[in-house]
């Protein structure tokens, strides 16, 4: 039975991803790849979670009114999170993703069509570029969602939030929503290859704008990584454990 239910997810992945692909390609030259973009990326999404056989619960979808924006906030502990996201939130939305990701054959390619923002980790002068994007997608009328520790969590737990998405939010006054992302570890843990059946569950916390220009943004990171990790069930983490080895080395 598990080989079968593998074999169905590479299935589904090989079958669909290509042809979303080609899908957007064709609609890009029209200039119509925007819209269709987030809903084939809703189903694109939902077919593979059958496939694997995840079932995704959500809570708190009332604080998201589907025809507004908002620069979403969540933890990060799987490559599922992406998946279990796309699947639930409103289809018009988009979300940054490291520049390796854009260049798998296809899946990278389809990424790169529907509109989702590359992010170049450690490049200085990289995050203007990032918030000039972010700005664009936003005035387009998408949201944009940020897994705000910019990178997956190796032990589970929850480590400082980037200020990105804070910067941006208090750019362009558009409100921040937190979301807490639980039990994907358990579906795809982090360095696994193949995803096991298990249940996600997606928390979204309530809207807030961060509209002081002198507000103490690091202030705000941190209540909101606590607002995410109560959501998320994580324990918050004091060093993340990459930067204690590096000043060890």
């Amino acid at each position: 039975m598990k080989y079968i239910r593998y074999s169905l997810f590479f299935l589904t992945l090989l079958l669909l991803t290509p042809a979303f692909t080609v899908i957007l390609a064709f609609l890009r030259i029209f200039g119509l790849a925007w819209t269709p973009g987030g809903h084939i990326g809703k189903f694109w999404a939902n077919a593979l979670l059958l496939s694997a056989g995840v079932k995704v619960q959500t809570f708190g979808m009332e604080n998201v009114h589907p025809y507004k924006k908002y620069i979403f906030v969540s933890n990060h502990v799987s490559h599922f999170d992406t998946l279990v996201l796309l699947a639930k939130l409103p289809p018009s939305y988009r979300f940054l993703a490291k520049r390796e990701l854009f260049q798998i054959p296809f899946f990278g390619w389809a990424l790169s069509l529907a509109g989702h923002i590359k992010v170049s980790r450690g490049r200085k002068g990289d995050i203007r570029k990032i918030l000039d994007q972010t700005e664009k997608v936003l005035h387009r009328g998408t949201s944009v969602h940020f897994f705000a520790e910019a990178t997956r969590s190796p032990d589970g737990k929850i480590y400082s939030f980037k200020a990105g998405a804070f910067l941006l939010a208090r750019q362009t006054l558009v409100p921040i929503i937190p979301v807490g992302i639980r039990g994907t570890r358990d579906i795809l843990p982090k360095g696994a290859l193949l995803p096991r059946p298990a249940q996600a569950v997606i928390s979204v916390g309530q809207p807030f704008l961060v509209a002081d220009e002198d507000s103490q943004l690091e202030e705000i990171q941190e209540n909101t990584r606590k607002t995410v990790a109560a959501l998320s069930g994580q324990e918050l983490g004091e060093s993340h454990p990459k930067k204690t080895l590096q000043k060890s080395a």
